[in-house]
């Protein structure tokens, strides 16, 4: 399990959550020892039932953008031929590591790396990666991206994804979570539907639907 020190939430999770964070955490110090000289045990995690999702700061963002084999490395998991997973292209890796640089305390807003494991003798595998597009405006909206390797796609692991960072945004400011999808998506669809996100019917472009979940009263009185 992670050190109290770090910043993490937790609901009920699997064993196989767990694993994913020790071996995160075994990784980050063997790849990252002057982070632990310097102090910096502040990492940012979530758990939901089947997944750790690991907030990038500037350390891991760089590294994401400049040598994936080495990011894999950092945070122990298996190797992926594919990635980043569609929508997301190359360029969204070095869009999070610059954005990271200029914002190092944005650590949440520009991208997510997402962890599951199938079993005690297996490493862990990144399922996915997720982005919250910068920081909320001055309205309070923050658009939602991710995108699921195709081997976990249809297994849940978008809706584990899409609640705890919209619950996580809510919590540190947002008002609204907004996601664009190709309007022919009917799985993504299904996926926001289900949790709580409303299609709003106002496409901002042709083919593309906008979905959007907004912070309850009872979440704005907390």
């Amino acid at each position: 399990m992670l050190r109290k020190s770090a910043m993490w939430a937790r609901v009920p999770c699997a064993p196989a959550v767990e694993i994913a964070e020790c071996s995160l955490w075994r990784g980050l110090n063997r790849c990252f020892p002057q982070r632990s000289e310097r102090g910096e045990t502040g990492l940012l995690i979530l758990t939901a039932e089947r997944l750790a999702l690991l907030a990038l700061d500037r350390d891991l963002a760089a590294l994401q953008a400049g040598s994936r084999s080495a990011f894999f490395n950092a945070i122990a998991v298996m190797h992926e031929p594919l990635w980043p997973p569609a929508p997301f292209e190359l360029g969204a890796l070095d869009w999070a590591a610059k954005n990271l640089a200029h914002d190092p305390d944005g650590q949440g807003w520009y991208g997510w790396a997402l962890l599951a494991n199938d079993g005690e003798r297996a490493p862990p595998r990144l399922v996915g990666i997720a982005a919250l597009i910068g920081r909320p405006d001055e309205d309070g909206d923050v658009e939602l991206a991710f995108g699921l390797l195709p081997d976990f796609r249809g297994r849940g692991y978008g809706q584990g994804t899409v609640r705890a960072l919209a619950a996580w945004a809510f919590g540190n400011g947002a008002r609204r979570v907004i996601v664009h999808l190709d309007a022919e998506d009917a799985h993504a669809a299904r996926t926001l539907a289900e949790s709580g996100f409303a299609d709003t019917r106002e496409p901002p472009y042709p083919g593309v639907a906008r979905w959007v979940l907004e912070r309850v009263a009872s979440r704005e009185s907390e």
